[in-house]
């Protein structure tokens, strides 16, 4: 039986840019509510919210890749991210979102790598890789660099 081609995902648009993940990474999309302040935190942590009795990080990767301020206005959202890693102090992170994602079912053919990204550039802090996606930017962010800075910070909290 071959693989399926095509996988669920959203299309989230942060300020600066669009990331792509898939459907299975999204816990929950919430209405913007403002965060609690996280001291020592880096720039991009936006701050912290309760969610299911669990505290949460919010990060802006506008910030963090565009360094793009955070912005928020009544379309803002926050999308509650499942972790990759395992530590039960961090489940989840959200994500600043500047409108509701859109969701897609991403066939194989219609992403491919950035051909305007040299494979020689240097790791950008929390980009995975640089794609198009119908022809238009897309970033796929390092979710596993993210969480390794997140994790000491809800430790603290």
């Amino acid at each position: 039986m071959e693989a399926s081609s095509n996988l669920r995902c959203l299309l989230i648009a942060v300020q600066g840019g669009q990331v792509i993940l898939p459907n299975s990474l999204v816990a929950e999309v919430l209405p913007f509510a403002t965060p609690l302040r996280i001291e020592a935190a880096p720039q991009w942590v936006v701050g912290a919210m309760l969610w299911r009795n669990l505290t949460t990080p919010l990060i802006s990767l506008g910030q963090l890749i565009f360094r793009v301020a955070p912005d928020t206005d009544l379309n803002s959202r926050i999308i509650i991210l499942n972790t990759l890693g395992s530590d039960s102090q961090l489940p989840h992170f959200g994500l600043l979102g500047t409108s509701a994602p859109r969701p897609v079912n991403l066939q194989r053919s219609e992403i491919s790598l950035d051909p305007d990204v040299a494979e020689t550039d240097p790791r950008e802090p929390g980009i995975l890789s640089r794609a198009r996606y119908q022809d238009q930017p897309v970033l796929i962010p390092d979710l596993d660099a993210i969480e390794a800075v997140l994790q000491p910070l809800v430790r603290r909290a």
